[in-house]
């Protein structure tokens, strides 16, 4: 099977989320998505993260339906800090059989040759990526260049994906100060941050213009 790995915290997940992983199912000809949340992101060590279970809760229910679509929680079983190569050595022991791609965003393809042991990385997956917003597209020659592999090695393909600026701090933000996020996640999303409270201010004062910024923690 064909396996596209999408990874991220999804902190919350987003609608830009959905429509990149189902454009990628479709143009990158996958049999599946699986959205993989991270446990222990090496790059977010000192910002706190909504609890691991409440982040797939969120990403069950806007997957929901999709036949396609699986939440794979790999990372919350292996020893911090949570490296991608790590992740894809792991899941290729478990599925000798399968091909897999990461679906990338162009600002992470950029971000690929700082990554931890990036050469083993293109060697166990595709890349499948969007452009965003003013982020110059990198060819695999020059990936390759960085990275100091053969050009050979890079399977890159980019997906014509909608360029949707919706990020997921913003959405946090956006809920402590009581702002609306409506058609920016998924209903079910939407309704379980307000039930459970999710990324509410803590009032340190008498009003919402002396609120501090808290999340959840792990």
């Amino acid at each position: 099977m064909r396996i596209g790995l999408f990874g991220g915290t999804f902190d919350p997940v987003h609608m830009g989320h959905l429509i990149l992983a189902e454009q990628s199912r479709d143009q990158g000809r996958l049999d599946e998505v699986w959205f993989v949340p991270s446990a222990h992101p090496p790059h977010k060590r000192e910002q706190p993260l909504t609890r691991f279970e409440q982040r797939c809760d969120m990403l069950e229910l806007a997957t929901a339906g999709h036949p396609h679509f699986r939440i794979e929680r790999i990372e919350k079983e292996l020893p911090p800090p949570g490296y991608t190569v790590q992740t894809l050595t792991h899941l290729r022991q478990r599925h000798p059989d399968h091909e897999f791609f990461l679906i990338l965003g162009a600002d992470s393809l950029a971000d690929l040759p700082g990554w931890y042991q990036p050469q083993q990385i293109v060697s166990q997956a595709g890349l499948l990526v969007a452009p965003r917003p003013g982020v110059m597209l990198w060819t695999a020659e020059r990936l390759a260049e960085a990275i100091a592999v053969n050009a050979g090695q890079v399977r890159l393909h980019y997906i014509a994906c909608p360029l949707i600026e919706i990020a997921s701090r913003e959405l946090r933000r956006s809920v402590a100060q009581g702002w609306s996020i409506r058609y920016l996640v998924p209903r079910a999303v939407e309704e379980y941050i307000r039930e459970r409270g999710l990324y509410r201010p803590k009032a340190s004062g008498s009003g919402p213009a002396s609120a501090t910024y808290e999340l959840t923690l792990l």
